[in-house]
């Protein structure tokens, strides 16, 4: 069995380096490419779904490759990016700021909780049962994700830690390609993928960089 993470295609806030978290933004010029030249990636892929964040983001980025590969789209709000709460919209240097602000001795920073918003741990828990599912998921699969919460998930699909997602960090659109193998273990074959792209990508800072 073969897993896709794939991150979304590029909006305006990428580009200009804020966090979007749970705020509901479309793609922009560049990411409506960029996806294009993904699906077209995936011509002659048969999967057997694809799972997607139901953000408007995400959904826009899976949707070709859907209609590409011919698979299911599901649509599940686990897969979201973590919610910053008032911190939506913000800088990410100004949330690394606060972050530090809130961040004590005493409280790992991954713990830190921004106002109405979600901790990274919380991430974190919130995607225990989708690595699971994907632990027994018979066929080819392709979930579509955020930068931060995609980090999190690979970290728990390689038996990692919460701080292992740390080391992983992805470009829109990029492609992270697993295989299970007969024990049940994930073989990490491609990270952060981008050679789909015609043209060099604009990178923006990454959702939930500041892990």
């Amino acid at each position: 069995m073969r897993l896709f993470l794939i991150r979304h295609g590029q909006t305006a806030w990428n580009a200009e380096g804020r966090a979007q978290g749970q705020t509901d933004i479309g793609l922009d010029e560049g990411g409506l490419v960029q996806v294009e030249q993904l699906a077209h990636a995936f011509s002659g892929e048969r999967l057997g779904e694809i799972w997607s964040s139901d953000l408007l983001r995400a959904r826009e980025t899976a949707e070709p490759v859907a209609a590409q590969t011919g698979a299911r789209l599901r649509l599940d709000p686990r897969l979201r990016e973590r919610t910053f709460g008032e911190w939506e919209g913000l800088p990410f240097e100004l949330i690394a700021r606060k972050t530090h602000e809130l961040h004590s001795d005493a409280q790992d920073s991954l713990d830190v909780q921004p106002p109405r918003g979600e901790s990274v741990r919380h991430v974190w828990e919130r995607l225990a049962p989708v690595a699971e599912a994907v632990f027994s998921y018979p066929r080819d699969l392709a979930i579509v994700t955020h930068g931060g919460s995609g980090a999190l998930l690979l970290a728990r699909l390689l038996k990692g830690t919460l701080q292992t997602a740390r080391a992983f960090r992805f470009g829109n659109t990029a492609i992270t390609q697993l295989t299970r193998r007969p024990e049940g273990l994930f073989l990490m074959e491609r990270y952060n993928d981008l050679s789909h792209l015609l043209l060099p990508a604009r990178q923006g800072d990454l959702d939930g960089a500041h892990r």
